[in-house]
């Protein structure tokens, strides 16, 4: 079983429901840095996420945790759940482990389904079950990984975006080799550590495009990659549009 570390000290802050078919949005789509997903499935299907294959049936949910690159097999009808997507208050405190998979109660399905259907009012009835949902299938921190060094080479990469990011540098800073931390990623992201840095200055630089009116050079500047050819080139090979055309789009 896979794990998610994260922190229910506080319910959700921000948060929004879907419900009826899967729409093509989620056929393929990577979670923003600071979001959350939890899908609940009447049906049964295929799910992937950082590469890893899940396949689900009726009763079964999935959690997509931030940065995870996910996908489904299939969208459009027939492919009903009942969704959240949301972000928890910055805090430490109450750290569990999530399973990416887990079964559910119909009762769960109905109340998010009705949630959903409750506009405003809904989202705070379902920021509550949510919150009651992931304590429910949280397990304690012991079942996380054992190479805790990771957590933490993920924080300092997210955190540290607009700097150098060398990989010789991380591993020194974490206490263990190059290899050691290569062979972590590989085996948790399916990619290098360029290939999560870069990522994640794609998705940092997208989520800024969009909810920021930062000029194009200031962003490129906070995501660490201030040449403008090269910024163009990160943004356009991860949504095919150059930074101005994909917050135009967006807009």
């Amino acid at each position: 079983m896979r794990y998610w570390r994260a922190f229910l000290g506080e319910p959700p802050q921000r948060m929004f429901l879907q419900w009826g078919d899967l729409p093509l949005g989620l056929k393929e789509w990577v979670q923003p840095s600071d979001t959350w997903r939890v899908i609940l499935y009447d049906h049964d299907g295929l799910a992937r996420i950082n590469g890893r294959s899940y396949p689900y049936t009726k009763g079964q949910g999935l959690i997509f945790p931030p940065f995870a690159s996910c996908a489904h097999a299939h969208v459009g009808p027939p492919s009903l759940v009942a969704s959240a997507h949301f972000d928890f208050p910055p805090t430490q405190e109450k750290p569990v482990a999530l399973p990416a998979q887990f079964s559910f109660s119909r009762e769960w399905y109905d109340l998010l389904w009705n949630a959903g259907e409750h506009g405003m009012g809904g989202a705070e009835r379902g920021k509550a079950l949510v919150w009651h949902v992931l304590w429910t299938v949280s397990e304690p921190t012991s079942v996380l990984r054992t190479q805790t060094a990771i957590y933490d080479a993920e924080d300092m990469i997210r955190s540290e975006l607009d700097q150098p990011l060398r990989v010789s540098e991380l591993a020194t800073r974490l206490g263990i080799s190059q290899g050691t931390l290569l062979l972590w990623f590989q085996s948790e992201h399916g990619t290098t550590i360029r290939g999560f840095i870069r990522q994640a200055r794609a998705r940092e630089a997208c989520r800024l495009l969009i909810s920021t009116d930062l000029k194009v050079k200031q962003i490129a500047a906070q995501v660490g990659v201030p040449d403008l050819h090269q910024f163009n080139k990160l943004v356009r090979s991860h949504t095919g549009l150059s930074p101005r055309d994909y917050r135009n789009k967006a807009g």
